[in-house]
């Protein structure tokens, strides 16, 4: 097995290096998570789009009864938008049964990238972490960790530790994958989140500093609320959904 961990969206864009091989996308704060406790609370799927024009006109071809719109932009909800990303916002009460259109800066563009060539996207978050490294010990497949990242070329630190979560499952469940550089750094990005708690590491990082300044704090916690929610979302037809 071999591991490899993509930091940012350019790095996802025609990049055969994923080709054929398991993706599992990360955008922990909050995207992923989000999508993760949307279908834990019965939600029958996610679609992921990139831009909130396509969420809008999906929306109306699907029909207001069967699907919500959510979404954001610089981390506040999309104008227009039922919900926002904060996994907080995805009750079973508001959403079981329906179908969410979700778009967000980086998270449903990294899905969407990742589809482009991998032989499986899975969707991974720290809510559902421990389900992604059973089903990759078990499969025992080359994979890439796409971590959606930050912006354009930004490097989010912590989707490089959940990566580095991942790995550290694989290596503990007593696979040796072979780690490229990438992988290796996420080690430590993992080591020093586990070492003071995600909450606080969350709260060190970019994005985690960014939600705190537009009044999303509690959305910290909730992401980092760990293995919670033992999920296992694959993306496939345009699709996210537990099967």
């Amino acid at each position: 097995m071999q591991a490899d961990v993509t930091l940012a969206l350019p790095q996802l864009s025609g990049n055969t290096e994923i080709n054929n091989k398991i993706t599992v996308v990360i955008d922990a704060l909050r995207a992923t998570s989000t999508i993760v406790t949307a279908l834990h609370h019965q939600a029958i799927e996610v679609i992921p789009v990139v831009e909130p024009a396509e969420a809008v006109e999906l929306a109306k071809n699907i029909g207001a009864q069967e699907c919500i719109t959510g979404g954001e932009r610089r981390g506040l909800r999309i104008d227009g938008f039922e919900l926002g990303n904060s996994p907080l916002e995805y009750t079973e009460e508001r959403i079981a049964g329906k179908k969410i259109i979700l778009s967000t800066t980086n998270g449903t563009k990294a899905i969407k990238l990742a589809s482009q060539g991998a032989a499986e996207v899975l969707i991974g978050s720290f809510l559902n972490v421990q389900a992604v490294i059973e089903y990759l010990s078990q499969a025992g497949r080359d994979l890439v960790i796409a971590c959606a990242g930050r912006g354009n070329w930004g490097l989010s630190l912590e989707d490089l530790a959940c990566a580095g979560w991942i790995i550290r499952g694989l290596i503990d469940a007593g696979l040796e994958p072979g780690l490229t550089d990438a992988a290796k750094t996420a080690l430590y990005a993992q080591r020093e989140a586990r070492s003071i708690g995600l909450e606080k590491f969350f709260r060190q990082t970019d994005n985690g500093r960014n939600l705190i300044e537009v009044g999303l704090e509690q959305d910290l916690a909730a992401c980092a609320d760990l293995n919670s929610m033992p999920l296992l979302p694959r993306y496939s037809n345009g699709r996210v959904a537990v099967e």
